[in-house]
């Protein structure tokens, strides 16, 4: 059995909604069904604007009488102010939890696993809990998983279970090589969800009823209009580029980072780009001297 690793997730904050009304809260929301979410199966779900670009993409795990979702902290205040802006009457709270979020990485991905005295389900997104802590498989990459509470609990299943990683970039490497997306500051609002691959990877319900950008993405699911998807990039050199920047193709052509990390090899990311340029030449730089290698991802794109 491989050793598990932890990581403190220090570009993540915990966005907490709770009250009696949480579910019918967050189900006019999400592009996830909510009902589904239980403490025992997280879900993963976007969040869009009016227009359908996405605000964020999370995890939905049901812990404790209330709903946590891990977002990339640059982003979390302004979600819990747009978040807000929909309560209205509702019995509802939301607010920025202060439980630190881990990473735990080299689970078995097949098998149902013991975690700290917790036993986990091999299913993506399954969850056990306790009063103090919370674990929950990562969707996509079931090798890993989510782990929150107390730093007091949650550091005696560290020190019983893991081996303790310095930073996260292990745990942002692996986000790409999975295909997930990752909404930040600077690419809030630049995606509908299926430009970033949701749809193939179970972050929309298309049964579910009516939430904020359900028209768009809808329209845009049944019309066939899903002209660009994101693709997963590698170069063999450390590249400048951050989320949010251009990438070159042909002519004209131009696709956008969402997400990028260092590897051993050099720099991997993803981007989104034109599906009918998808097999052609890609480049970091407008001068073209940085070509990129499209590697691949662990899901089909259709045509």
């Amino acid at each position: 059995m491989m050793s598990i690793s932890a990581v403190t997730l220090s570009g993540y904050s915990l966005v907490r909604i709770s009250g009696a009304e949480r579910t019918d809260f967050l189900q006019g929301q999400l592009t996830q069904d909510i009902d589904q979410v239980s403490n025992e199966q997280s879900e993963l779900a976007g969040w869009a604007s009016a227009k359908g670009r996405l605000l964020m993409v999370t995890q939905v795990m049901a812990w404790q009488e209330s709903y946590y979702l891990p977002v990339p902290t640059d982003i979390s205040a302004a979600l819990i102010q747009r978040f807000r802006m929909f309560v209205l009457r509702a019995k509802v709270d939301v607010e920025l939890s202060d439980l630190p979020v881990i990473g735990l990485l080299g689970l078995e991905a097949e098998k149902r696993q013991n975690i700290g005295g917790l036993i986990v389900d091999e299913k993506p997104g399954a969850t056990a809990s306790t009063d103090e802590i919370c674990i929950s498989r990562f969707i996509g990459d079931p090798s890993r998983a989510w782990l929150i509470g107390a730093e007091k609990q949650t550091r005696t299943i560290i020190d019983a279970e893991t081996l303790l990683q310095p930073d996260d970039k292990a745990w942002e490497l692996s986000n790409i090589q999975a295909g997930l997306p990752v909404i930040s500051q600077a690419t809030s609002e630049a995606f509908v969800p299926q430009m970033v691959n949701l749809d193939l990877i179970g972050g929309i319900n298309f049964t579910k009823g009516c939430y904020v950008g359900q028209e768009i993405v809808a329209r845009t699911q049944n019309l066939g209009r899903i002209k660009r998807r994101m693709y997963r990039f590698g170069a063999n050199s450390t590249l400048s580029v951050v989320p949010g920047s251009n990438l070159y193709g042909p002519q004209t052509s131009r696709g956008k980072i969402v997400a990028t990390a260092k590897c051993d090899s050099g720099t991997e990311l993803l981007a989104v780009i034109p599906i009918k340029e998808s097999a052609t030449q890609w480049f970091a730089d407008e001068d073209r001297r940085q070509p990129l290698e499209n590697l691949g991802l662990p899901y089909s794109i259709p045509e």
